[in-house]
């Protein structure tokens, strides 16, 4: 039946119910010889009233389970949908009277997505030429035996090559929009940074392109590293970054400077744009340095004995997945694993033999997150066996931590399963390596980006937002597990 079929009906029903009371509460009214009759007219006109008064009621039930709360769904399916680049049927609540609306905005979107798919596709061909540059680039970084990092002005890194991993062997410390000096100490390098900035301003002729060499002090206490620092600069020699060149062995070079190559062209990559420090809390999503994490356990009960035997992560910076930038390592847990938990994650007590235990692993994986925001599903969870090994490990993680399963529950209340599998497949994001630490965190970051944009239309588009939300999803879930 069609919804303005039926509200028809209904609201015929309801004026004939409320007519034929009101026409019988008169005539029994007019028919009443004494006050005896009249008062049994006043009763049955109220009870005619309060029948009256649940059938409006139960009309209003009615109206809010087969349109009401339809309509609220297919909006939160709409609103997912629109953001989603794979097609997945409309979940409808049963007994709708929605008619054929739900299969006529199902038909859009198909058509949206599709329509979007070819832009796409359009889009990537233009960059064609663009993504050959950037492929070129990149192979001749990976191919350069010196490391190479690249910084802006706030001294956070946009951009290096493996050799850097290599020769500097601080996998962890190393990252994109990470500071420069989680890995070196800050005054030798500001000193001389400082000193080529000065220089480059006193330029008149705009062609100086100087470096000078820099003894970096590692804080990790490795060798010291024999670095070349040189500025990069725009077209009206504004300091825009700087570079940093070294080999593994010591490189002696010329204090007072060397001439440089022309100015290397760095494309249209946006690594110089200014990234000060702001207040956490006010930094819009897309702009969050985060890790994005995943653990296997021996169990759920972390309280009751269960351990880690497994973590994975990912880094985003700036909006997008950073695949180099992983962190991957099995754990010994000190204890069998139970076959119930071998069966959902595949890890046995042999793979895990010969794997550092906790105290060891964390330290590393507190380092690779440094002071960025956690991101993971169920995040409670994992949260609790870090804290319940911070005395072993000598760690303790203090970041903002952000839950995938209560913003899903923010941005679908109108579903009940808010499992990874679940969310992912309304998301359109693919689920792969799923019960591994590492491929679990690598689907979780997919939904987290997938996320922003659904966020931010309602009005979810800082780290406070997010948090605020997710709180507030606590607070809900812990009513409704009351009930």
């Amino acid at each position: 039946m069609r919804p303005a079929g039926f509200l028809i009906i209904l609201f015929t029903i309801l004026a004939l119910v409320a007519f034929s009371i009101a026409i019988a509460f008169g005539w029994a009214v007019i028919r009443a010889d004494n006050m005896k009759d009249l008062q049994v007219s006043v009763l049955l006109g109220a009870a005619g009233t309060i029948l009256f008064l649940f059938a409006i009621l139960g009309a209003w039930a009615t109206v809010h389970l087969r349109l009401v709360r339809p309509i609220e769904t297919l909006t939160r399916e709409i609103e997912t949908l629109a953001h989603a680049n794979t097609v997945r049927k409309i979940e409808m609540p049963e007994g709708h009277l929605m008619g054929g609306l739900s299969e006529a905005v199902q038909l859009l979107i198909e058509r949206v997505i599709a329509a979007r798919a070819e832009r796409q596709e359009a889009v990537e061909a233009a960059l064609e030429r663009g993504d050959t540059y950037q492929r070129r680039l990149e192979t001749i970084l990976l191919d350069l035996s010196e490391g190479v990092i690249v910084c802006n002005l706030d001294n956070r890194v946009l951009l290096y090559n493996q050799a850097a991993t290599h020769i500097l062997k601080q996998p962890e410390a190393l990252g994109l929009g990470r500071r420069l000096f989680g890995l070196f100490e800050r005054a030798p390098i500001l000193e001389v940074l400082e000193d080529l900035k000065a220089r480059q301003r006193g330029d008149k002729t705009r062609k100086l392109r100087i470096r000078r060499l820099v003894t970096c002090d590692r804080l990790d206490g490795g060798a010291k590293v024999d670095a070349h620092l040189a500025l990069i600069c725009s077209d009206e020699v504004e300091t825009e970054g700087y570079v940093l060149t070294f080999a593994s062995a010591a490189d002696t070079g010329d204090e007072a400077g060397e001439a440089l190559p022309p100015r290397p062209e760095f494309y249209d990559f946006d690594l110089f744009k200014r990234q000060p420090d702001r207040e956490i809390a006010d930094i819009p999503l897309k702009e969050l340095r985060c890790v994005v994490f995943d653990t296997e356990t021996t169990g759920l009960e972390p309280s009751n004995g269960d351990e880690l035997i497994s973590i994975g992560a990912v880094r985003i910076v700036n909006g997008r997945i950073v695949r180099g930038e992983t962190f991957e390592q099995l754990i010994n847990p000190g204890r069998k694993i139970p076959k119930s938990s071998t069966r959902f994650h595949g890890l046995t007590d042999k793979d895990v033999k010969d794997e550092p235990d906790a105290g060891t692993v964390l330290p590393r994986f507190h380092r690779f997150c440094g002071r960025a925001v956690l991101v993971a599903h169920n995040a409670a969870f994992d949260m609790r066996f870090l804290e319940l090994k911070e005395k072993v490990s000598g760690v303790s993680f203090q970041n903002p931590v952000l839950d995938v399963l209560l913003l899903s529950a923010f941005l679908h209340d109108h579903m009940s399963d808010h499992s990874l599998n679940a969310t992912a497949e309304r998301m359109g994001v693919e689920v792969s390596g799923r019960h591994t630490a590492l491929g679990d965190a690598m689907t979780t970051a997919a939904i987290f980006l997938a996320m922003l944009d659904p966020l931010g239309e309602r009005g979810v588009v800082t780290l406070g937002d997010a948090l605020k939300v997710s709180s507030r999803q606590v607070k809900i879930r812990k009513m409704q597990a009351k009930f």
